[in-house]
C-alpha cells in the first residue's frame, strides 16, 4: 500500500508524523529528520518519499498548500473516480491549528543568503514542539488506519458508493 501523509508542506509536521509512524517511537528530533524544513523538496510539488513501513507499505508527504481540505477531498474523490481499490493507497490529512502560520512562515524562504531558511527552520520547529503530543496522536491514528485498512475488504471504492 500506497500512505500519502497531506499537510500545508510536505516538510514540516507531515515529516515528522511521517518518521514518528515509520519509527514507531513518540520521540521527536528535527536533526534525524532528513529533508525536515527543506522548502526546495516541498516547492517541487510532489510527493517525498521518507521510507517503508515494516509490512512494506511506502509512505510519502505531500504538500497540498494553504486550503488542506480542497487539496485532500481533491485527492480521494480523485482515486474514487479511478476506482483504485482502497488497500492501494491511504491519503492522510496531518491538521494543526497552527499550519496556516507554518504555511505562511515558508514564504520567508525567499529571504536571500539562507536567512530565510534559518527562519523557517527556527519558527517551525518552535511551534512544532508546542504541539509535538498532537503530532505524536496523528502518528499513532495512523498506525491504526493503516492496520484497520490492510485488515478490511480489499474491495474497489468506487463513486456514488457508501
Amino acid at each position: 500500500m500506497i500512505i500519502v501523509l497531506a499537510g500545508v508542506t510536505a516538510v514540516h509536521h507531515t515529516m515528522v508524523t511521517a518518521h514518528l509512524y515509520l519509527n514507531g517511537t513518540n520521540e521527536v528530533d528535527f536533526s534525524r529528520i532528513k529533508g525536515y524544513g527543506d522548502m526546495s523538496l516541498d516547492a517541487k510539488g510532489t510527493p517525498i518519499l521518507i521510507g517503508t513501513d515494516e509490512k512494506g507499505n511506502s509512505v510519502y508527504t505531500l504538500g497540498v498548500g494553504g486550503n488542506i481540505e480542497v487539496g485532500y477531498r481533491a485527492m480521494t474523490e480523485f482515486l474514487q473516480i479511478m476506482s483504485v481499490p482502497v488497500d492501494v493507497i491511504l491519503v492522510y490529512p496531518v491538521r494543526l491549528p497552527v499550519e496556516t502560520i507554518i504555511w505562511l512562515i515558508t514564504k520567508v524562504n525567499c529571504i536571500p543568503w539562507g536567512v530565510g531558511s534559518a527562519l523557517n527552520l527556527a519558527i517551525t520547529k518552535l511551534l512544532l514542539n508546542r504541539y509535538v503530543g498532537l503530532i505524536q496522536s496523528a502518528a499513532e491514528d495512523l498506525r491504526l488506519q493503516v492496520k484497520n485498512q490492510l485488515a478490511s475488504d480489499k474491495s474497489p471504492i468506487i463513486a456514488g458508493d457508501a
